[in-house]
C-alpha cells in the first residue's frame, strides 16, 4: 500500500488524535485537540486538517457527528514515521534488569515464563513468550535411577540447563551398577549432541552392548519420545489475560478470546511469526491473518539462547500506547540478549 503524504500539521494532529484516542477510547473531536494544545490552531482549521486525514483513509468517523477514531492505516503510519520508542526510566530499567538476572539459573522454560511476566507487569497487557525449539539443545547428561519393580526414572540435562525426566517400564528390573553403567555409555554417546538426534545416535550404538546393558538402553530408547517429546506448555508461556479481557473494545469477543487462551500453539503462533533476529515488528489490525484480530495489534521482538532464538510479544487492541511498549520489548530483548547469548 502507498505510504499516505501528510504535511506536518497533519502528522501533528494525526499523532494528537491517536494520543488521545489511546488515552480516552472514545472518539475525537475537533475541540479535543484544540484543548490538548499540541497544534496552535482554530477549532475550524482542525476539522478541516480532520477531513481531509479522513479523505487519506487514516481517520474515520465511526457514528454521525461524532468525532474521529484512528484507522489501521492511521497506526500504521504513526508507527512507522511519527512514534518514538520512549525510554524507560532509570528505576524502571534496574527492574527490568535485576528480574531478568534472577532468571538466568533457570532453565529455558522457566525463563520463557519469567518473561511473559515481566513483560505483562510493565506493559498491562497480555504478554506471550516462547522458548527456544528443545530440538536444537545439547544433551549435557544422562542419568538413570532404579524405582521399585522395572520401573526406571530416566533424567536428561540439557546444556541451557532444561531437565526432562520419565518414568520407563523395563523388561526387567536392573540392578544399580547397570542402570549407571547404562547411563554412563549412553551419556557418552549423546553429551553434545542435539536432542533432535538422540534416537538415531543411540539406534546406532545398540549394536554395540551385550544383555543386560542392552536392555536397559532399549527401554530407555523406547522412552525417548516420553522425555523429549516437545509440549507446548514447557515452550509457551502468557500473563495477562485480565488485561486485554478488560478492554472495552473486546466486550463482544469474549468466545474468540477464550478460544485464544485455550490453544497454547496458535497464541505462540502469533509471535513466532512475526519475530526476526533482532529488532522490534508491530502488527496492527486487519493487518493480521486472523479476522477476528482485527480489532488487536501484536508487538514483538526476539532473544537469543546461545545460536538459538525465542519470541516475545505483547497482544493488545489496536488502541495500545505503541510508543511504550515497542520501547519496552527492545529493552528487554537486549537485556536478555546481553544475559543469555553466551548460553548453548
Amino acid at each position: 500500500m502507498k505510504k499516505p503524504d501528510l504535511t506536518d500539521r497533519e502528522e501533528k494532529i494525526l499523532r494528537s488524535i491517536i494520543e488521545t484516542h489511546v488515552r480516552t477510547a472514545r472518539p475525537v473531536s475537533s475541540s479535543a485537540v484544540v484543548r490538548k494544545r499540541s497544534v496552535e490552531l482554530s477549532s475550524a482549521t482542525v476539522r478541516n486538517v480532520m477531513r481531509s486525514l479522513e479523505e487519506k483513509g487514516l481517520i474515520s468517523q465511526p457514528h454521525t457527528s461524532a468525532g474521529r477514531v484512528p484507522t489501521d492505516v492511521g497506526y500504521r503510519y504513526y508507527v512507522d514515521n511519527i512514534m518514538q520508542p520512549l525510554t524507560l526510566t532509570e528505576s524502571e530499567r534496574a527492574e527490568v534488569r535485576g528480574g531478568l538476572q534472577r532468571l538466568t539459573g533457570d532453565d529455558i522454560g522457566s525463563v520463557a515464563a519469567g518473561v511473559s511476566r515481566t513483560i505483562s507487569e510493565f506493559a498491562r497487557q497480555l504478554a506471550v513468550a516462547v522458548a527456544p525449539p528443545v530440538e536444537g539443545e545439547l544433551i549435557e547428561q544422562i542419568r538413570l535411577v532404579s524405582l521399585d519393580g522395572n520401573r526406571v526414572l530416566a533424567v536428561a540435562t540439557t546444556r541451557t540447563g532444561q531437565t526432562r525426566s520419565a518414568v520407563l517400564k523395563m523388561r526387567e528390573h536392573p540392578s544399580a551398577a547397570d542402570l549407571a553403567k547404562a547411563a554412563g555409555l549412553v551419556s557418552e554417546w549423546l553429551t553434545g549432541a542435539p536432542v533432535a538426534d538422540i534416537e538415531k545416535k543411540m539406534k546406532d550404538h545398540l549394536g554395540e552392548v551385550g544383555h543386560p546393558l542392552r536392555d536397559v538402553i532399549a527401554g530407555l530408547l523406547a522412552g525417548s519420545p516420553q522425555i523429549f517429546r516437545v509440549r507446548g506448555g514447557e515452550r509457551i508461556h502468557y500473563e495477562g489475560a485480565r488485561y486485554i479481557l478488560s478492554h472495552p473494545e473486546f466486550s463482544d469477543d469474549a468466545a474468540f478470546l477464550g478460544e485464544m487462551f485455550d490453544d497454547e500453539e496458535a497464541l505462540a503462533e502469533l509471535v513466532r511469526t512475526r519475530a526476526g533476529e533482532g529488532g522490534v515488528t508491530v502488527t496492527i489490525g486487519r493487518e493480521n491473518s486472523r479476522k477476528e484480530m482485527k480489532r488487536m495489534s501484536v508487538v514483538v521482538g526476539s532473544y537469543r539462547v546461545g545460536s538459538r532464538f525465542g519470541q516475545m510479544g505483547v497482544i493488545g487492541p489496536t488502541r495500545m500506547r505503541y510508543s511504550r511498549l515497542v520501547g519496552l520489548v527492545d529493552y528487554i530483548s537486549e537485556v536478555l540478549d546481553d544475559l543469555l547469548s553466551e548460553r548453548r
